[in-house]
């Protein structure tokens, strides 16, 4: 069976979703191709220790898993800013890192991921404990 032509295919096809779900441009102020490479194979690693599966790209839901994965290591690398408020001259910036319970991108990308692994056609060698969860306050 072929896949369908949305279907995510290649590395390069992975990140241009990511981009499009994140609105991240390749720039160094947003989410640059060099980090994303790193992030993108970071995704990998962590659905490869759920799954023991490197078929993403042969199935329309794993995939999908990895994009919203990836998606998460995007929003992470990009947003994670330790900085509580920093000021320039009399000008005062704030900013506030994502807060799992707070974040709807989270919370909605987490469940594509899960989502995905529960649809998959693939024939995971690991089966148990697929789902993402939180075990800590904070996911930047």
């Amino acid at each position: 069976m072929s896949l369908p032509p949305f279907a995510i295919t290649s590395d390069s096809e992975l990140e241009e979703a990511v981009r499009d779900k994140t609105s991240y441009s390749d720039t160094g102020d947003e989410w640059p191709a060099a980090q994303a490479g790193g992030n993108l194979e970071d995704a990998k690693r962590v659905l490869y220790m759920k799954t023991d599966s490197t078929e993403w790209y042969s199935d329309v839901a794993y995939g999908q898993a990895l994009v919203a994965m990836t998606a998460m290591k995007a929003k992470e690398a990009v947003e994670n800013i330790n900085i509580d408020s920093y000021g320039i001259g009399d000008e005062s910036l704030s900013f506030s890192n994502a807060d799992p319970e707070s974040s709807q991108q989270i919370q909605s990308w987490s469940s594509e991921v899960n989502e995905g692994l529960a649809e998959s056609k693939v024939n995971f060698t690991k089966k148990q404990d697929l789902q993402l969860r939180n075990t800590s306050s904070y996911i930047g």
